[in-house]
């Protein structure tokens, strides 16, 4: 995952945009509730249609024309009180806009499939992998298996890695 901070989350921070996804990435998020509220732009103040998640943590997002039509086909319905509790995918796309191409946060045009968890155990101590900084469980577990040709959880990985190093000072 990237470092970097794009210019845009410093920009309107307090919502969701197509910079709040690292390249390639998708979010799934649960509808909570979406409704009118008044937002603040560089112009002032502005009444736009918001979508707030059941997720923690998850920015709420204004809502375009295109995003609701899009909700809308989706969940077969245009009233906005039947979208709670409906999942949706959101990725970020090019779009050309005011004559210019430019990023664009989107509503996958197909409800998201449910991704069966995986717990994955370490091959050594048959603990359950964890998540560790910005890699979740998956990520470590691909991680350790490419460079330790197993799956490992960080305590044992952390023991090859001394190995490692002390193969590599002798």
């Amino acid at each position: 995952m990237s470092e970097l901070t794009h210019w845009r989350r410093l920009h309107n921070p307090e919502y969701l945009g197509a910079y709040s996804l690292e390249p390639g990435q998708d979010l799934i998020v649960t509808i909570k509730k979406v409704q009118v509220e008044d937002v603040k732009n560089d112009r002032g103040t502005e009444q736009c249609m918001v979508m707030h998640f059941e997720e923690k943590g998850t920015k709420p997002m204004i809502v375009n024309s295109t995003n609701a039509k899009t909700i809308q086909k989706l969940l077969k319905t245009p009233y906005i009180e039947n979208w709670k509790g409906h999942k949706i995918q959101l990725f970020a796309d090019n779009i050309k806009a005011f004559g210019e191409v430019m990023e664009a946060l989107r509503v996958r045009n197909y409800k998201p499939r449910e991704v069966k968890k995986v717990i994955h155990k370490c091959e050594d101590c048959s603990n359950q992998i964890a998540g560790f900084g910005k890699m979740d469980a998956d990520q470590v577990a691909k991680y350790t298996a490419d460079k330790y040709k197993k799956k490992l959880c960080t305590d044992c990985a952390g023991k090859y890695s001394e190995k490692e190093t002390t193969n590599a000072d002798n």
